[in-house]
């Protein structure tokens, strides 16, 4: 028997309408009972973020990014200061950097 959800009229199981009312019958599944959780705050979202590989190279470019900005204050210091001695130093030093740093 399939119970109509407008009127409550009980209807054969083959049929597709109420006799009763002539509304359109549901299945039989209940409705899961709903929570009312609307002052309950949201859960924080997180991400599952990229791969480890992808991590890696993107810290490895940024990394890289950051050492090319040194360089640049450094070869703006120099040209503003018009002596030039502390650039080749400071590329010594950044070339060791990324040498030993792998990237």
């Amino acid at each position: 028997m399939i119970i109509c959800t407008g009127c409550g009229q009980q209807n054969q199981d083959g049929e597709r309408f109420c006799q009763k009312c002539g509304k359109k019958l549901q299945s039989s599944r209940r409705m899961a009972a709903s929570d009312d959780n609307s002052s309950a705050p949201l859960p924080r979202f997180t991400h599952h973020g990229l791969p480890e590989d992808r991590w890696l190279t993107f810290r490895r470019l940024v990394e890289a990014w950051g050492y090319l900005g040194v360089l640049a204050v450094v070869a703006a210091v120099c040209f503003f200061q018009k002596t030039w001695w502390p650039l080749y130093p400071a590329v010594v030093v950044l070339g060791l950097l990324l040498w030993f740093r792998r990237i």
